[in-house]
């Protein structure tokens, strides 16, 4: 019979068993009927056939074995099986899918995480050979820059022309945008200014329409064209095909009051294909624009917003391109060393020339949100990982105990002639189901977290888009966890099952009760072992979190909220110091206002930073951090005044204003004892030197919660910033009046959103919470999951050592040392496994050092905080082993023995 026959067969066995009876009997009867027609008798017709034709089953097995593929009738059979005993066992089965779907489904989200943010290559054409550049910063909080000028990139791209072709794109941004069927209503678009040939270097082809190409980067400002991304057509117009040709409204600002406008109509050209999103993975772009219409950047060397990617020629290599490169870019910043280096000392400009230019695979796209959140995510795998191999090893210990339980039927089946493969293969098939069933719900449980997990990487205002689709990656990596699972927590229950002497089973008694759970012991120790890992780096990452939380950043967020004002459209700088004097003075006089103003900047968040020369002082030349703010900030913020003064009315409205507030690090770090209220210093602002006077020191506040102040000069604000509002409620009511009295101050003005400065604090954790929730949620899942393995081993043993348990009571041991003996391997077992864990904890310890905020691996909490954890989960699993054994009967036991 042909394969494909036996195969169908396979499906249809019981047709085919019954038509071999049928067959057989046919032939028999036939037999016995020609054997009659001779003259015989018909039982000795009948006894001389069975005799010729031998036995009836081992016949019918020789002709089934013809007519289907045998291994796979024997392995849909074990199914079956397996199916059968795994509903007869419902707990142990529920236990076990739980456990490993909870594990697997974490391990899967956390894959489908790093797969869409840090491994998938770009879907673009031969990602492999694309590059970005980056340069070193000497900053330790910023140890990179990606961004480079237009002139810089002019000159890159020309230098390396033949070797590599090089292209353009900005960083993302968010401006507003018009289309003429929403009434004048803005949305936010995140969108990039890219030189024309990006998107034919990248291998992108259009969905509709055109993308942009040189042309649109001949003159600047000549070609106002836009391209949209397909996810944007379909979710903005419903895919319709005449959005080609059609114009809209777009105006951007970097910041606001700095006068730098992008305005105007534009006219959308084409769409992208659906399955380009943007070069920056976590970003998708909704809109691009020509790099000549890149407002105040072009020909500007002192304007860095453009990333630098480029496709390597197939005959060139990243040592040639690197050599080219770092020539013109030596060259470059030689040219231009006056400019960019004014003020520092000779060291820092030759360190400023000799920068060196790195050249890094841009396969995955450049992406800040990876550079953010990768040690994050590699970290939740690992955990996760663990996770896996806690639940794992329960699983092993449930199908140790059940097929324990089941050695009698494993005698029975060896005595009968059953090879030990086939009972290897029995039990890998039932642990292969229970796998298969827990990856089915961890791929749902995955579906749910990973995008909940997505959603707290950044806030709804800058929204994070991952491709969290279900590929062949994602496929094999759950298809490789189930056979991993299967093979490696099946094997030992297997092993265990085929191992199993058949004259020692089939006896009646429990003298081999110790040894198999003694089998069972290193499963706990490993349960153990990976749960304390957990727990010990959960604790770090936890106690890191809330030590962060709890730091103090100088200023009171609690009753400010934070309005975002932007013009309607395009206005002059008079007009915006205006409307910042009037604004102030409208949000002052509102009932339940308590102190208003105005700053450049947020609180968090490092501002601007400047060289400024102070005459006389140890460091002629210094770097500060600069914070333009308006009378009645410090005052707002409740930040203390320790000397001098703060800004007045007339320090904002004057132009030629020299006064500076400086913070306490500014004044400790370049005064020392000496008083700074008084003193004079050097600013270089726009090529012109001012000569300034600090008239106040006020206390430090933290830009960066996780570092030390900084050095910083508060300067007045000439225009309108976000507006800081301290307020004695928060109530809909009160944040509607304040929308209305920045309106009515000048109608050219709207808030755009009012946010709580908690919130704003909140932003600047999400690593650190994201990290603490899930690697607590983690670590108790995995003290959970070993605290019930310990309890299903001691119940084991105790059910398992009844007898002996009974003995010992009748002989006339104590309740308490029947106890002891019973919760001593238990507590050997913890013992080992915690040291063990212990010691892994401590080693992956420095994996995670980098984040942590002031918590040492060997501090107390550190190692009280797991370590006290885990006895506790231990004290309660043995508790009710512990107690039933206490209360065993020895009539009853020695009876039912």
């Amino acid at each position: 019979m042909s394969w494909l026959s036996r195969l169908i067969n396979v499906v249809r066995a019981s047709k085919v068993e019954r038509d071999l009876d049928d067959e057989l009997r046919f032939h028999i009867d036939a037999r016995i009927d020609a054997l009659v027609q001779t003259g015989l008798p018909r039982h000795v017709a009948e006894e001389q056939v069975v005799r010729q034709f031998g036995s009836r089953l081992r016949l019918r097995e020789a002709s089934r074995d013809v007519k289907l593929l045998p291994w796979l009738d024997s392995l849909v059979r074990d199914i079956r099986l397996g199916l059968r005993m795994l509903r007869k066992h419902a707990v142990v089965t529920g236990a076990a899918i739980v456990s490993l779907s909870l594990a697997l489904g974490a391990c899967t989200g956390a894959f489908s995480l790093i797969d869409a943010l840090i491994l998938r290559p770009l879907p673009v054409r031969a990602p492999e050979r694309l590059i970005h550049l980056t340069f070193p910063t000497y900053d330790p909080a910023w140890p990179e820059n990606d961004t480079f000028s237009d002139p810089l990139f002019v000159r890159l791209r020309e230098a390396a022309r033949g070797r590599v072709d090089l292209f353009a794109v900005s960083y993302p941004e968010r401006p507003s945008a018009t289309f003429g069927d929403q009434g004048g209503e803005k949305e936010k678009l995140r969108t990039q200014f890219v030189s024309g040939d990006t998107f034919n270097r990248l291998g992108v082809v259009p969905a509709v329409g055109r993308l942009l190409t040189p042309q649109d980067d001949v003159r600047p400002g000549a070609h106002p064209v836009a391209v949209v991304s397909h996810a944007f057509w379909m979710r903005r117009f419903g895919g319709d095909p005449a959005i080609v040709g059609r114009w809209f409204a777009l105006e951007e600002r970097r910041a606001f009051g700095s006068g730098l406008w992008a305005g105007g109509q534009f006219q959308i050209v084409g769409v992208a294909e659906p399955r380009f999103m943007g070069v920056e993975p976590g970003r998708a772009t909704d809109l691009w624009l020509p790099y000549a219409m890149a407002p105040g950047r072009l020909g500007n060397p002192e304007h860095s917003s453009f990333r630098v990617i480029g496709r390597v020629k197939e005959d060139a290599s990243l040592e040639q391109v690197q050599s080219v490169l770092q020539a013109a870019f030596t060259s470059f910043r030689r040219e231009h060393v006056e400019r960019f280096g004014r003020g520092q000392s000779p060291e820092s400009l030759e360190r400023f020339v000799g920068t060196p230019l790195y050249v890094r695979s841009a396969a995955n796209g450049p992406s800040p949100l990876r550079q953010q959140f990768e040690r994050s995510l590699w970290i939740l795998a690992a955990i996760a990982a663990l996770v896996l191999l806690i639940a794992g090893s329960n699983v092993a210990n449930l199908f140790l105990a059940r097929t324990a339980a089941r050695e009698r039927e494993m005698s029975l089946r060896v005595s009968i002639g059953a090879g030990r493969g086939r009972l290897i293969q029995q039990m890998l098939v039932e642990s292969a189901l229970v796998a298969g069933v827990a990856c089915a719900l961890g791929l749902l449980f995955a579906g749910v977290a990973a995008p909940a997990v997505v959603g707290m990487l950044a806030s709804a205002d800058d929204p994070v888009y991952l491709d969290l689709r279900v590929d062949w990656r994602l496929v094999a990596f759950v298809g490789s966890l189930a056979l991993l699972t299967t093979a490696v927590f099946g094997l030992a229950p297997a092993l265990r099952a085929a191992s199993v002497a058949p004259m020692t089973a089939l006896k009646t008694g429990s003298a081999g009760a110790g040894t198999r759970a003694g089998v069972m012991r290193p499963f706990v120790a490993f349960q153990v072992a990976f749960s304390l890992v957990v727990l010990f780096v959960g604790g770090l990452l936890v106690l890191s979190f809330a030590r962060l939380a709890s730091v103090n950043p100088g200023f009171s967020s609690s009753g400010v909220v934070l309005l975002s004002v932007e013009p309607l459209h395009r206005v002059d700088e008079k007009r915006l110091h205006r409307a910042l004097l009037q604004i102030l003075d409208r949000l002052r006089d509102v009932p339940g206002v308590q102190a208003v103003s105005s700053a450049e900047f947020n609180v968090l968040g490092r501002p601007w930073r400047h060289y400024v020369r102070v005459p006389g002082t140890e460091h002629e030349t210094i770097e500060a951090t600069m914070a333009p703010v308006t009378p009645g900030f410090f005052e707002t913020m409740r930040i203390p005044v320790l000397d001098g003064r703060t800004f007045t009315r007339r320090d904002i409205e004057a132009k030629n204003s020299t006064a500076v507030v400086v913070n306490q690090t500014f004044a400790r770090r370049y005064f020392g004892r000496e008083r700074a209220v008084g003193r004079l210093f050097e600013g270089r602002f726009d090529d012109n030197v001012v000569q300034n006077e600090i008239v106040g020191v006020v206390a430090d506040t933290k830009h960066d919660l996780r570092e030390p102040a900084a050095p910083t000069l508060y300067i007045p604000l000439r225009a309108t910033g976000t507006f800081h509002v301290r307020t004695a409620d928060d109530s809909a009511t009160l944040m509607s009046r304040l929308r209305e009295e920045v309106h009515a101050a000048d109608p050219a003005f709207r808030v755009t959103a009012v946010t709580p400065q908690s919130a704003v604090i909140d932003q600047t954790l999400l690593r650190e919470r994201l990290l603490a929730l899930l690697s607590g949620f983690f670590a108790v899942v995995g003290l959970v999951l070993a605290a019930v393995g310990l309890y299903g081993v001691l119940s084991y043993s105790v059910v398992q050592r009844t007898k002996e348990i009974g003995i010992r009571l009748a002989l006339g041991a104590q309740q308490l040392a029947v106890v002891r003996s019973v919760v001593t391997d238990a507590g050997i077992t913890m013992l080992v496994g915690a040291a063990g864990g212990l010691a892994g904890g401590l080693y992956l310890a420095r994996f995670v050092r980098a984040l942590l905020y002031e918590v040492q691996p060997f501090d107390l909490w550190s190692l009280a905080l797991p370590v006290g954890s885990l006895l506790c989960a231990g004290a309660l699993a043995a508790v009710l082993p512990a107690r039933r054994a206490a209360r065993v009967d020895p009539v009853v036991a020695l009876r039912y023995e």
